[in-house]
């Protein structure tokens, strides 16, 4: 069973856990793409004043994943098509380029614990396990560059892209997409940096097309997103 992100902030730095509490629940999809945020319920579910949840909105919004509507209010991001393409094209530079400095040195423990969880997915298991999963090994790859600032900027990239991948995932073969993660992993304990390489591009590659196509064949996202611009 999963904690709530959202649940009461026990913690002396209640900014960061505030801001860190309703990024998850974003990330997460717990709040999906769209929504309006209040920031009396959200106060409320957090046990706290209203004055983080404004300061952390504020700082989200700074981030992409909120977007501020003059006179209506905050929401969470709907990215476009556009968005997710370009989203995705930035994210593949950017981890074609960490893949490069993990594969000198890579994590092999914790690679081989990757592996084998990955080898025990099938089409019929839970997405969202799997999505936890997925960002925890492109996590992985990331810390293992020592660059904090590709860290960074690609930790932001991602949280952007998975605003919908909860839902595109639901038509992706979930042992296909493990297999990609394979041949990365395969890779990198070789050290063979061009397969690396190759391989997280093929795997992005792919991950861009399911999103796309999972747009391109929801047209009540494109309405959503339309009916935002025209209030702002």
């Amino acid at each position: 069973m999963f904690n709530d992100p959202l649940s009461p902030a026990r913690n002396v730095d209640l900014r960061q856990i505030v801001y860190e509490k309703i990024k998850e629940a974003i990330v997460d999809g717990i709040i999906p793409p769209g929504e309006r945020l209040s920031e009396v319920d959200l106060a409320d579910r957090i046990a706290v004043s209203r004055t983080p949840v404004r300061e952390a909105i504020r700082q989200l919004a700074q981030t992409g994943l909120i977007t501020l509507i003059p006179r209506r209010g905050a929401f969470v991001t709907l990215p476009t098509a556009k968005d997710a393409s370009d989203l995705y094209d930035l994210r593949t530079a950017l981890e074609v380029m960490a893949i490069e400095h993990a594969c000198k040195n890579p994590p092999v423990e914790e690679l081989e614990k990757f592996k084998e969880r990955f080898s025990r997915f099938s089409d019929e298991g839970d997405p969202n396990l799997f999505l936890a999963e997925d960002r925890r090994f492109h996590a992985l790859l990331r810390d293992s560059t020592g660059n904090r600032f590709l860290n960074l900027t690609l930790d932001n990239v991602a949280d952007m892209i998975h605003l919908c991948r909860h839902y595109s995932i639901e038509n992706v073969r979930l042992s296909a997409t493990c297999q990609e993660h394979l041949e990365v992993i395969d890779a990198l304990l070789a050290r063979d940096c061009a397969r690396a390489r190759e391989a997280m591009r093929r795997h992005l590659e792919n991950s861009k097309a399911a999103l796309l196509n999972y747009i391109s064949k929801h047209p009540e996202h494109a309405a959503r997103i339309a009916a935002q611009e025209e209030e702002e």
